[in-house]
């Protein structure tokens, strides 16, 4: 009778801790999260005005429609900041799709507004070794 109960409570224990560890050992945010984070951080940098944390979401790779670089991107957001491009900036994803390709996704239109005008956005981004999605290239229509 002990060892029966013993064993009865082994295999409820080893239950419990295969419950557990599946719970534990679940996987993180799915691409989709991650990208879908990166876009709001960088929607949320935009807001604020903030040119180093709109930098993080471009990779040291981006290449824009003219051959802009990381650099002059940096440049040209700064001067849109210095500007008042950003004042009362509105965004609108409600249309927007991720289409994910192993480590590249496609992500738009985003479409951004203020008092001085609107433009529509795709953005292309890739997953970097450190796992962070990062834009490599961005199209204005």
């Amino acid at each position: 009778m002990c060892k029966s109960r013993i064993a009865t409570v082994l295999v409820a224990a080893m239950l419990v801790a295969l419950v557990c560890g599946c719970t534990i050992l679940r996987r993180g945010p799915t691409d989709e999260e991650l990208i879908t984070r990166t876009v709001s951080d960088y929607h949320a940098a935009l807001a604020a005005k903030d040119l180093d944390k709109m930098m993080a979401a471009y990779s040291e790779d981006f290449e824009g429609e003219n051959g802009a670089g990381k650099d002059e991107i940096r440049q040209l957001l700064g001067g849109a900041i210095d500007g008042g491009y950003l004042d009362d900036l509105e965004v609108n994803d409600a249309d927007c799709e991720i289409k994910i390709e192993g480590d590249t996704a496609t992500v738009g239109p985003v479409e951004y507004s203020s008092a001085l005008g609107s433009m529509s956005f795709e953005f292309t981004m890739k997953r970097e070794a450190d796992g962070v999605w990062r834009i490599v290239e961005s199209y204005a229509y």
